[in-house]
């Protein structure tokens, strides 16, 4: 059931913006195959970070990236979060003591697969990289169904933040991703496209992300 109320693959990088990033070197487009296996790493990437941190806190969603993504990849998204979160607190005047800073320990409250598909909306809705908006009528279902099967809806002064935290690594990553995928296809001047086989061989010569891809479902 875990994404029956998704039908849609995950949507956190649109086909316009990959293009765009992908381009930086020379005009290239990403294939429809590659695009969905960008999307869907991420939205793996995104599920093993709640799966480790157990709760939407940023010091434990810090500490669940750093137990995924051990390396300078991932030390250098929780500089870009950790940015995105200080404006968000400079826009709103709150203090980050207020909301999603304090630290949790008991996690037996947090329902990962309701809280997952909450926060994959919400990152998907929150990407610059992506074309979707918020869909409140899909959010409105899922904090139905949360309630009727007694799951804990988190506080708007909670989710709000851990999604734009949450959101900032996800397109930090995926740019990084991009940004090789960009460079082993322009190893070939023949072509213009770069293909899921582009990607494979970005991610495995990647040390900074390759142990992750090849812990990952399905790989």
């Amino acid at each position: 059931m875990a994404y029956d109320d998704y039908p849609k693959p995950p949507s956190y990088l649109s086909a316009r913006s990959a293009d765009v990033i992908l381009s930086d070197i020379r005009p290239t487009t990403l294939t429809s195959d590659a695009l969905d296996a960008v999307n869907a790493l991420l939205d793996e990437l995104l599920h093993s970070i709640l799966t480790a941190a157990r709760a939407l806190t940023t010091s434990q969603l810090r500490a669940g990236l750093h137990k995924v993504l051990p390396t300078t990849l991932g030390k250098e998204a929780v500089l870009e979060a950790e940015m995105e979160l200080r404006a968000y607190w400079e826009r709103t005047g709150g203090a980050p003591g207020s909301g999603s800073s304090q630290v949790i320990v008991d996690d037996s409250g947090f329902h990962l697969q309701s809280i997952f598909e909450l926060l994959r909306l919400k990152c998907q809705a929150y990407s610059t990289l992506s074309d979707m908006d918020e869909n409140s009528e899909t959010e409105a279902h899922l904090l139905e169904r949360m309630s009727a099967e007694g799951v804990p809806i988190p506080k708007q002064s909670q989710l709000t933040p851990a999604s734009l935290y949450l959101t900032a690594i996800v397109e930090s990553i995926c740019e990084h991703i991009l940004s090789n995928v960009g460079r082993v296809a322009a190893r070939d001047s023949s072509r213009a496209t770069a293909t899921a086989q582009d990607l494979f061989i970005a991610l495995c010569e990647d040390s900074t992300i390759y142990a992750l891809f090849k812990g990952m479902k399905g790989q």
